[in-house]
């Protein structure tokens, strides 16, 4: 696959439910600015290697467009690990729902993401029944305006490092812990 030109991703491999197994390190992503539901409900994926995505340029991880929402990896309810330590999310402004429904995740290292022009997380991380902490300590959240649900659901959930988040622009935090039982 020659990905060099390519700009859009989005719904790649939307409800791609028979891939167990995808390994995408090959493509060449500099050019992409949207990546809004690229693997969504893949269902069935247990591994997934996005190692060598250089995502510069993108500016959408997860959208609502007309309703529909996609997030990146939403849907993805059997990948147990996902490793995102190459991201570069400096440009990246929308990550609504991006890990939406990925209940089989434990854990997630997300400390090299900036967030710095991030404006909604809404639902970043609900249904994530399987992930026991998080880690937003480097998170900046100066422009971030939604957290609508964003860890909503997260029944295992017993620790959220939210020690400098900055919620001075947050308008709506609706449901936001909603059924964080733990």
């Amino acid at each position: 696959f020659n990905t060099s030109n390519v700009t859009n991703m989005k719904d790649m491999f939307f409800g791609a439910s028979y891939l167990t197994s995808l390994d995408v390190s090959n493509f060449d992503t500099s050019n992409v600015t949207t990546m809004s539901g690229m693997f969504r409900n893949c269902s069935n994926l247990t591994t997934l290697n996005v190692s060598n995505f250089d995502t510069s340029n993108v500016k959408s991880m997860g959208n609502s467009n007309l309703g529909w929402d996609d997030g990146m990896f939403q849907g993805c309810s059997k990948l147990t690990y996902l490793d995102l330590s190459s991201f570069d999310t400096s440009n990246v402004s929308m990550m609504m729902k991006m890990f939406n429904g990925c209940s089989s995740l434990t854990s997630l290292n997300l400390s090299s993401f900036n967030t710095s022009n991030v404006k909604s997380m809404n639902r970043m991380f609900s249904e994530c029944i399987s992930l026991i902490s998080v880690d937003l300590s480097n998170f900046d959240t100066s422009k971030v305006q939604e957290m609508v649900g964003m860890f909503e659901n997260c029944k295992k959930l017993e620790s959220i490092n939210l020690k400098d988040v900055n919620t001075s622009n947050i308008y709506n935090m609706s449901y936001m812990f909603a059924g964080c039982t733990s």
